[in-house]
């Protein structure tokens, strides 16, 4: 806000860190990362010999968004650099005033860990995030978040290492914290524990269960604009096709994969890629194979005519 002579006040150092590294969350958060290494190599270069310790968070949170970013780039050694060295800088138990960097970088390599199917390690890790942070609830902010996201990693971790009924339980227990609750966490807890209910209920084979719950996602947040939102709903869609697939239901599923590409659209975000990538794929085998099945038909009735 102008002062009372009408001119700006100059912003401090650390204001100005932390806003650049709440715009490269954001970018993360949406998949677009392009911008983000730029950011995080700003506040790095002008503070990483800081001593003051709301800058040295934010030279914490740029290596740790620094690596995530590399991450989504496919460059896991480099990014797993990166997150070790926020380990070795910043991790203390008597400072508490760096705890979100560190936590954040922990959650990044949570998420790279499963990226790698290292589940096990994972879960290591993940566990660390709750022992180290989540014994009592934090107060609102960065930390909290990324308590938050580790919170909803765990069930996945469990779902990726086939331990169904532990990742059922733990989403069911995340839904009955914060479902129906609006603070803007809370709903990302929600919906993601959804994904991961329907995930753990399809691997118990209970395959009604999981497509209502499939469907649970995509009534509630289909029209939700946020990036992370939209992917969430591609992956219940996708969800859906799968179950199908395996029932050998040809045309509901051909149905399915057409509702992960409208959903998606033809500028889909990055993190809805890969999901619309094989949709399309599958849509492909699937068309040929119903085209296959119709010439069959055909020639069968051509040849009971003669």
């Amino acid at each position: 806000m102008p002062d009372a002579d009408g001119a700006t006040p100059p912003v401090s150092p650390e204001e100005e860190a932390k806003a650049l590294m709440d715009r490269a969350r954001l970018l993360i958060r949406a998949g677009q990362v392009l911008e983000v290494i730029p950011l995080c190599d700003t506040v790095y270069r002008r503070h990483t010999a800081s001593r003051v310790p709301a800058l040295q968070l934010q030279v914490a949170r740029a290596l740790g968004h620094r690596g995530a970013a590399l991450s989504e780039e496919g460059k896991a050694v480099e990014a797993l650099i990166h997150f070790d060295e926020v380990e070795r800088r910043f991790w203390s138990p008597r400072k508490p005033a760096l705890w979100e960097g560190v936590a954040w970088a922990m959650v990044y390599r949570t998420s790279l860990l499963m990226e790698q199917d290292r589940p096990q390690q994972a879960l290591q890790c993940v566990g660390e995030v709750l022992r180290r942070f989540g014994s009592s609830e934090p107060p609102p902010g960065g930390l909290r978040n990324a308590v938050g996201v580790a919170r909803l990693l765990l069930p996945n971790v469990y779902n990726q290492l086939e331990e169904h009924e532990e990742a059922l339980r733990l989403s069911e227990a995340l839904l009955e914290a914060c479902d129906g609750d609006p603070e803007p966490l809370k709903v990302d807890m929600a919906s993601g524990a959804l994904l991961q209910r329907a995930h753990a209920l399809q691997g118990l084979g209970h395959w009604e269960e999981a497509l209502e719950c499939f469907d649970t996602v995509d009534v509630r947040y289909c029209e939700d604009p946020d990036p992370r939102m939209r992917s969430v709903v591609s992956a219940a869609l996708l969800g859906r096709a799968l179950v199908l697939i395996k029932q050998e239901l040809v045309p509901e599923a051909l149905s399915a994969l057409n509702a992960v590409l409208e959903h998606a659209g033809p500028h889909p975000y990055p993190r809805q890629r890969p999901m619309v990538d094989f949709a399309q794929f599958q849509r492909e085998v699937f068309e040929r194979q119903l085209e296959e099945e119709r010439e069959l038909a055909a020639r069968q009735k051509a040849k009971r005519r003669t």
